[in-house]
């Protein structure tokens, strides 16, 4: 009895001590399971003695009872009896209970270990991927795609976060429980992960944050920038319509043109202001991104020098009276304009007057180059008078001791407004620089080719160029020459050359005699005819450029082979006659295009039949105010008529585009200015007939009802001031008063004095 108690005391103890692990791997988890095993053994082994203890004890209860012992000694061995039950009953619960918290204790682990291998997973994967953003030095398309990107993502780890509380609910539990490992691994592990976390979600905040504000100036910029171009189209269309369709008298146009100059004074620094945005952000953006801003913001400068440009010239005819012409050119005023362009050009630059190259080159911007937005230009435009010093558009003065000062004042403004561009005409400079090193090898290419006895013709200078171009030739035609000697750089070179001569000089053969039956044809009658020689043309500037660059390889290669000079000689000889030639055929169908009757017919019938479209709508809009089927009906034909005559409009400016004169001649001038006028009232009257569709289409519900309602109202509003006529007449007899005595003398007073206030005495006069 002794040693059983002894032996239950040490079991309840052992029992009752916590489970401790030291490490969390399944090896401690099968210890300890093995630790209980021993133990469910050891109680297992002393299940007999313990059975036979309490039967031994019922067995004494049985005997007392019958040989009648004391009754403190029953009570006694009862107790004895029922201590021993229950402590091992107690025992065998605690063994049991201990082995299912074991067991329980590897479940959890196990639950705990997959969640977290599945979120550190994940984890891994989105530390990758927020390791490398594109958000460095990148497009602002790359950049928008990256954003989104990251927008998802963002979303993503936040949805995570239920994840890791899961496995933080679950770590909490492991503590409250005592199910921890002594080496504290989950409580590693638990931290490790939400330090993770929150460093990933600081990390993708920070990279979305970077691309929104990349993106955000980007697009407050274009916003911006798109606003001012509206209001430029605005501005234009408005003077066009001031110009040209406006029946006002000449004091009605000036105020208007005042308006105009206030809005463009008002809208000045918001100009400023975009182009040093826009200067920042080319400092920011990557290079093909800085090259579209700056193509931008050199585009809606142009676009302003237009629309300023025509205003001021514009507002100078009206200002001051007609001056009869007594000689057919003036000398002094056909560079005022070019002039005056000129210096409000150049501090766009960021070049000073005495910066500027003593000799034009193809590396900087040719100065025929427009916006893409082009304004009339008129031909009878006077020395600018009107000053408005603080606009985009400069001015200038025809009084010759003020033409010094305000052009100052303008170049002093357009530094002050733009004057931040000085980063690409270095550029373009670094660029000339650059091609400095091949003047030598180009200027011997350009001697064999250029015919100097004939200072007209091209030789490999340029097709379309009127002037001969000495120094360097454009420094992308010289990289196609280079690199094509270079590709064919080896034993098979003499070859390569001899085959490329021979191409060169058989297209020759074919292409001279075509030159020649082109320019003796019969000139283009129809417009049909204009745009097929047009393009005709064009596949033949094209031809002329692909062998441009073979023409410059064969020469740089030909100075090693004395053998083939004789051949060379003669195929540089045909391919000058085969340049002059294709600028001859270009010049006669300019030439042609300019004196083609139905080409300027059909501009002046285009501009009449807008007018007549303009007065159509007008008319359908003063039908009522209340939706009918031929309204619609009428706004839909219309439409169609429109979008049908901007077709024809649009090949006419394409046909212009390619074969425009290039002397600035009255009737080139005029032809531009009908074209800009009708592509710019074509693109206004389509979006006045859009808009005025979709208002009528808003309000379907009216179209049965409003008919009845809107002519009787029409009616009744015509004929009120009839109605106010016969009321009056009515009302006008009750206006004469009656007399009862003496008719006749009553009605003769009353009829004198109709109109005034009558007494009557009832009883005679008073007396006097």
């Amino acid at each position: 009895m002794s040693n059983l108690r002894s032996w239950l005391s040490r079991m309840e103890a052992e029992l009752s001590r916590p489970i401790t692990y030291s490490v969390c791997h399944h090896q401690e988890i099968q210890k300890r399971l093995a630790e209980q095993q021993e133990l469910q053994r050891d109680i297992e082994q002393h299940t007999e003695g313990v059975a036979s203890v309490l039967s031994l004890c019922d067995v004494l209860l049985r005997d007392e009872d019958a040989a009648g012992g004391t009754e403190a000694e029953s009570d006694s061995l009862q107790e004895t009896s029922r201590s021993l039950d229950q402590r091992w009953r107690t025992i065998c619960a605690m063994a049991l209970d201990r082995r299912l918290r074991i067991e329980e204790t590897s479940r959890l682990w196990c639950k705990f270990l997959d969640d977290y291998s599945r979120f550190e997973d994940w984890l891994k994967m989105a530390e990758r991927t927020a390791a490398n953003p594109n958000s460095a030095d990148v497009l602002y398309t790359v950049a928008k795609e990256e954003l989104k990107k990251f927008e998802g993502f963002q979303r993503q780890v936040h949805e995570r976060l239920t994840q890791l509380e899961l496995v933080n609910n679950q770590y909490r539990r492991l503590v409250r429980e005592n199910r921890t490992d002594r080496a504290s691994q989950l409580k590693a592990m638990v931290h490790e992960g939400n330090r993770r976390w929150d460093t990933l979600h600081r990390r993708v905040a920070a990279i979305l944050r970077r691309l929104k504000y990349f993106t955000s100036q980007r697009e407050e910029f274009e916003g911006t920038r798109e606003s001012m171009l509206v209001w430029l189209t605005e501005l234009d269309l408005q003077l066009t319509n001031v110009e040209h369709f406006s029946e006002s008298d000449v004091h009605h146009k000036i105020q208007q043109l005042n308006s105009f100059q206030k809005e463009i004074t008002l809208n000045t620094e918001r100009i400023d202001g975009l182009i040093v945005f826009g200067e920042d952000l080319i400092q920011k953006s990557s290079p093909q991104d800085a090259a579209l801003i700056e193509d931008e913001l050199e585009e809606l400068h142009s676009y302003c020098q237009e629309v300023f440009s025509r205003l001021v010239r514009f507002h100078q005819r009206l200002s001051q009276p007609p001056i009869i012409n007594e000689e057919p050119e003036l000398s002094g005023t056909t560079f005022s304009l070019e002039s005056s362009l000129e210096l409000i050009g150049r501090p766009w630059l960021g070049r000073s007057q005495g910066s500027l190259p003593a000799t034009p080159t193809h590396l900087l911007a040719s100065p025929l180059e427009r916006s893409g937005r082009e304004t009339p230009v008129s031909v009878d435009s006077l020395p600018l008078e009107w000053d408005h010093t603080g606009d985009v558009g400069g001015s200038s003065s025809h009084e010759d001791d003020e033409d010094e000062e305000d052009d100052e004042e303008d170049r002093t403004y357009f530094s002050a407004l733009s004057g931040k561009f000085t980063v690409s005409y270095r550029l373009m400079l670094h660029l000339m620089s650059q091609c400095s090193g091949s003047i030598e090898d180009i200027k011997r290419v350009s001697l064999i080719l250029d015919d100097e006895e004939q200072p007209e013709e091209l030789g490999l200078t340029g097709l379309t160029a009127s002037d001969k171009q000495s120094g360097v030739i454009e420094r992308w035609e010289l990289l196609q020459a280079q690199s094509r000697t270079d590709q064919h750089a080896g034993p098979q070179e003499p070859q390569q050359l001899t085959s490329d001569l021979g191409n060169i000089t058989s297209w020759l053969e074919n292409v001279i005699p075509e030159l020649e039956r082109l320019q003796q044809s019969d000139p283009a009658a129809s417009i049909e005819d204009m745009a097929a020689r047009a393009k005709e043309l064009k596949e033949m500037q094209k031809m002329f450029t692909r062998y441009k660059s073979v023409m410059l390889s064969v020469n740089l290669r030909a100075q090693e082979a004395p053998e083939l000079q004789e051949r060379m000689a003669g195929m540089n000889r045909d391919w000058s006659r085969a340049c002059t030639g294709l600028q001859q055929w270009d010049t006669s169908l300019r030439k042609t295009l300019m004196r083609c009757q139905e080409f300027h017919e059909t501009l002046h019938s285009l501009l009449l039949w807008l007018a007549h479209a303009e007065s159509r709508r007008y008319s359908i809009l003063l039908l009522g105010p209340t939706v009918t089927i031929s309204n619609v009906c009428g706004l839909q034909d219309l439409q169609e008529e429109l979008q049908g005559r901007q077709t024809q409009q649009a090949s006419l400016q394409a046909l212009w585009s390619q074969l425009q004169p290039e002397e600035e001649v009255e009737e080139s001038n005029e032809a531009r200015e009908k074209l800009h006028v009708t592509g710019s009232k074509l693109k206004l009257l389509l979006r006045q007939v859009d808009q005025d569709l979709s208002t009528l289409q808003q309000h379907p519900s009216q179209r049965d009802s409003s008919p009845p309602r809107s002519f009787f109202y029409r009616a009744l509003r015509a004929a009120f001031p009839l109605h106010l006529l016969l009321l009056f007449l009515l009302l006008l007899p009750c206006l004469i008063p009656m007399s009862e005595s003496d008719p006749s003398c009553t009605g003769a007073n009353n009829f004198a004095r109709s109109f005034y206030p009558m007494l009557r005495y009832t009883n005679g006069p008073p007396p006097t």
